[in-house]
Formats: C-alpha cells, sequence, structure tokens
C-alpha cells in the first residue's frame, strides 16, 4: 500500500480535499486514486491541531445534550449505556427531559475501554464544517464527519469490517492501530452485498495511524482498528458514498415510471399466462429502448452527480439564507 508524506505542514479547512491529500494534486488522485486502493499519507504532529482536537472535544461535549441520534458508546466496559454517564439538564421551564453527560462518569467508562462516538460533528464546529464543506465540492458528494475518541484502552472499537462508503480518516491526536484487507467482494453496495469476511492471513497494510497521519479508505476494504496501549487517541472520519451505477439505474426507474404506465403496472401475478407472456415482452422493450436511446443514460447520470445538498446557512436578522460569491448557499 502505498505512503507518501504530507508536504503541506498544517491543514486548513479551506484547502479542503488538496490540504489533506498533499503531496498527492487533487486531479490525479480523483482520476486515478478514487475507488481504486488506500493511500496513507503521513503528517506532522500536531498538523490538525488548529482544525480539531482534545480542547475542541471538550467545548462540544460541555455544551452538547447526550441524542443517541449524534452521541453514542461503542463496546464500553461492562455493556454501559450512554445514558449511565449523562445527568438532567438544569432548566428554569422544562422542555421534555434533556440530559448532559457527565465528566467523571465519562472519563471512567472511557478509562475502562469505552470509544466515544460523536456523529456528524462538522454540524457542532465550525472549522469541521468548513472542510467538510470544501472536500463535498470536489467529490460532489455528501460528506459527514464522525469523531473517535478512547483513553488507549485495550478493546477495540468495532469488530473488523467494511464500510459501504469511501472514508478519510485523519489521525488528530494520538494513535491507533489499523489491519487492512482488501475487498472480498468487488465494488459492494450496502444491502446489495454481503461479502465474506477475509479468510485470514497477513494483512494489506498493518500499522499506526499517529497524530498528523490520513488514511484513504475506499469502500469495501476490511479493516480492524484497535487502541493503542496507554495512548489516548482522538480520530475523524470523513465518510462520503459516491454515485454508482446502482443510483444511475435508480433515477431510470424513476423516469421510466413517469414516462411508461406499464412500468407502474402491477405484476401479472393471476392472468393467464399468455397474458403474462405479453405484458413482459412489452416491458423488455420498455428496458431495451430506453438502454438505446442516445444521451438518455448521460442525461440521467448528470442529475445523480448533481452534487452534495446545500448546507444551511443563516442571515438573522435580515432574513433568507446567505449566499457566498460563488453562488452556493
Amino acid at each position: 500500500m502505498e505512503t507518501l508524506q504530507a508536504s503541506a505542514p498544517d491543514c486548513a479547512p479551506a484547502d479542503g480535499l488538496a490540504g489533506l491529500l498533499s503531496p498527492l494534486a487533487e486531479p490525479e488522485f480523483l482520476r486515478h486514486r478514487l475507488g481504486s486502493g488506500p493511500v496513507v499519507i503521513r503528517g506532522r504532529e500536531g498538523r490538525f491541531r488548529g482544525l480539531f482536537g482534545w480542547p475542541q472535544l471538550n467545548e462540544v461535549l460541555a455544551a452538547a445534550r447526550t441524542d443517541a441520534s449524534r452521541i453514542h458508546l461503542v463496546r464500553a466496559a461492562d455493556g454501559v449505556p450512554l445514558a449511565s454517564c449523562a445527568e438532567p439538564v438544569p432548566q428554569l421551564s422544562p422542555r421534555g427531559r434533556p440530559s448532559r453527560l457527565r465528566p467523571e462518569r465519562l472519563y471512567e467508562v472511557l478509562g475502562a475501554g469505552g470509544t466515544l462516538v460523536v456523529d456528524g460533528i462538522e454540524e457542532l464546529h465550525a472549522p469541521l464544517r468548513a472542510l467538510a464543506t470544501a472536500v463535498e465540492g470536489s467529490l460532489r458528494s455528501l460528506v459527514q464527519a464522525n469523531l473517535y475518541a478512547n483513553l488507549g484502552g485495550a478493546e477495540q472499537g468495532f469488530h473488523t469490517h467494511w464500510d459501504d462508503h469511501d472514508v478519510f480518516i485523519l489521525q488528530a491526536e494520538g494513535a491507533k492501530h489499523w489491519d487492512i484487507h482488501p475487498p472480498t467482494e468487488e465494488h459492494p453496495v450496502g444491502v446489495l452485498s454481503a461479502p465474506a469476511p477475509p479468510a485470514g492471513g497477513a494483512a494489506t497494510w498493518s500499522g499506526e495511524l499517529t497524530d498528523g497521519d490520513v488514511l484513504y479508505l475506499p469502500r469495501g476494504w476490511w479493516h480492524t482498528v484497535k487502541a493503542v496501549e496507554g495512548r489516548p487517541s482522538l480520530h475523524l472520519t470523513l465518510g462520503t458514498r459516491l454515485p454508482s451505477a446502482g443510483d444511475l439505474l435508480r433515477r431510470l426507474l424513476v423516469h421510466l415510471a413517469r414516462a411508461h404506465s406499464l412500468v407502474r403496472q402491477d405484476l401479472p401475478r393471476f392472468t393467464t399466462e399468455e397474458h403474462a407472456q405479453d405484458w413482459y415482452e412489452g416491458l423488455r422493450e420498455v428496458l431495451v429502448a430506453a438502454a438505446r436511446e442516445p444521451g438518455l443514460l448521460e442525461q440521467l447520470a448528470g442529475q445523480v452527480d448533481g452534487g452534495a445538498p446545500a448546507r444551511p446557512r443563516f442571515g438573522l436578522p435580515h432574513g433568507g439564507p446567505v449566499t457566498d460569491p460563488a453562488g452556493n448557499r
């Protein structure tokens, strides 16, 4: 697996994908590396310090309420739930039953081997939001940042697994050990795929990511991630689901359903065999005609590749959403 040395000393949010991948040129990565195989880029210690670290995580946790869709614990000691680390939020006028994390209890659980996960943390921290938005501009697909924090316990947060989306791992603090194996099924896609786990043997790459490193991992690559004993770790995962041929076919189905009543009909389950054969032949003709129609698939692919949804930017007190100079909301 290719290992490179970062040429940029720091990672500025506005630099986006180019800043993360330096010394790889962004066009080179998009044309020849995206989806093809993992890449490790070694960076200097503190490279992400201006982006996110322990101080910023402490601020986020102090301001956040315990929302199961946002914050959760993975494989905590003795199966301890996040609720055991929380307490009611003092309120003048109670609305619902919100709770917040208790610092001493969270520290106790993480010290016993738990891993803290904060999903969509870019929504809670402006520099990460700026980075995610910049990467979205390069990949033309939604990017979500998840955070994983542990205090160096021996437990691994997740079993050996593969992701159905591409990920960029930013080791912001400390170290994590990774074992990476190649896909056992070509281009696996979510619930449509059930690849068998790797049969054993040596990993394609085995090593530590340390403070300042970046790992790019295409979807389908198996990986096992473990804490390094005695070394607290904080890493960010920028995940993105790139458009596939399956997305194009789903868009084709919508197109055909709008254009042909036959595509909207029920299956001919209770009719005569002759009528059913005529119905299936008609459906084949619709599908073949669509596949052969010049430019149709390309037109629909352009719709699939329409870019990431706009992130909200508010312009209070003067009104509606803010538009930047490039015309993006």
